[in-house]
């Protein structure tokens, strides 16, 4: 049984190294105020851990303020840019590396691609005796190992203790603490969230839960032996903040039947919940982090303003849609086969992705009936607000 019940439960000791504090500018921002620290985490083979992290707050603004909780992805390590992105929007936010690494020396910023000075060992001023690093990402391959032993436990336990530095800060409102996660830290948010129910909202970015439903490469990971024990969606029953599920519609790594599966599942504990399907977003944290959905989401939920509810209904050779806010343009998304993920040069690149392409239906806001294709099998309706934000109903294939 998996429990995180001590990690809930521990303000970690935390460490504050000013010399690796962010700085500089990159495309306009600037990272000036973005701290660097480390904190205790979870014990590993009889050590104990250490977790690097940057934490940032919005400048000007009237305390206490909302949070966010950021989950890097593959490759990934902590990202100021998205930190700072946040930070514009009022929120103060903090990201930490979930796979052990730490500076070697001190860098102006950390981006995806710019993360130079990383390494999985604790040097100076970090060492420190009977401490060592997390586990590196295992793409699951380490479920037959004791549970401490595991990835996905330490990464989870980042995250929990990360919730708990910032709910423990008088600068922040503690019950205005969201999560967000790209790719592996959308999987990782998507377990968290079923373990911690106290998260105000939660926006896991491609990785969802009902992976081992999934057809992409990474999704067939999730079909080894022992890896059931991590299935997000074994808790989907104790989520009940809002979530928006925000994917690409042909993602590389995940697919979006996953995604769909876990907000069906999720928008029965909230009507909040919502979905949100981009189209030409693709795979990477900056793709992740730049569109407006998962800022806005918090933003509504935080505001207590309503989430938009969509409908799309296939029956009698018809689809019928509705939105209750006003819409700029709805369009049915649809593919003439089941869904198949196949290796093949797409965007300019090789890998997994669907073997079909979107076909693409313009409908008319007005109208809420048209014509369904008589060749549509899987399918789904987007809608775009009036302020320029995507929602989408559950893709199906039925």
């Amino acid at each position: 049984m998996i429990s995180f019940e001590k990690i809930l439960n521990t303000t970690p000791r935390t460490e504050y190294f000013p010399a690796y504090n962010a700085c500089g500018e990159y495309q306009g921002y600037r990272f000036d105020g973005i701290e660097a620290l480390a904190y205790d985490g979870a014990d590993y083979r009889g050590e104990h851990t250490k977790i690097f992290a940057h934490i940032g707050f919005p400048e000007n603004a009237a305390e206490p303020v909302p949070a966010v909780v950021l989950v890097h992805g593959g490759g990934g390590h902590p990202e100021d840019l998205w930190i700072r992105k946040w930070n514009e929007k009022g929120y103060a936010a903090i990201s930490m590396d979930t796979t052990g690494y730490f500076p070697v020396s001190p860098s102006p910023y950390l981006r995806e691609g710019f993360a130079e000075g990383l390494d999985r060992r604790l040097c100076a001023p970090f060492a420190q005796e009977g401490y060592t690093v997390t586990p590196n990402n295992s793409s699951m391959s380490d479920a037959d190992l004791p549970l401490e032993e595991q990835w996905m436990y330490h990464a989870v336990s980042a995250v929990i203790l990360a919730h708990n530095i910032l709910r423990s800060d008088s600068r922040i409102d503690a019950g205005k603490i969201g999560i967000c996660g790209i790719s592996w830290g959308g999987v990782i948010t998507s377990i968290a969230i079923g373990h911690d129910p106290r998260f105000a909202f939660a926006v896991p970015i491609y990785g969802s839960g009902y992976l081992g439903c999934g057809h992409s490469d990474l999704d067939y990971l999730f079909k080894r032996p022992g890896v059931q024990k991590w299935f997000a969606e074994k808790r989907f029953d104790r989520v009940n903040m809002p979530v928006l599920w925000l994917c690409w519609n042909d993602d590389c790594c995940f697919s979006v039947n996953s995604n769909s599966m876990s907000y069906l599942a999720t928008r029965e504990n909230n009507r909040s919940t919502c979905l949100s399907m981009l189209h030409d977003m693709h795979h990477s944290h900056w793709h992740g982090y730049t569109p407006q959905e998962s800022y806005w989401f918090a933003d509504t939920v935080l505001q207590g303003r309503p989430v938009p509810a969509l409908k799309a209904e296939y029956t009698d050779g018809q689809v019928h849609y509705a939105c209750d806010a006003p819409i700029r343009s709805a369009r049915l998304f649809y593919i003439t086969g089941k869904m198949r993920y196949i290796t093949r040069e797409k965007y300019g690149m090789t890998n997994s992705y669907m073997e079909a392409d979107w076909q693409i239906m313009a409908l008319d806001p007005a109208r809420n009936t048209a014509a369904l294709p008589e060749n549509a099998v899987g399918k789904y309706v987007e809608f775009t607000l009036e302020n320029g934000i995507v929602l989408t109903t559950p893709y199906t294939e039925f």
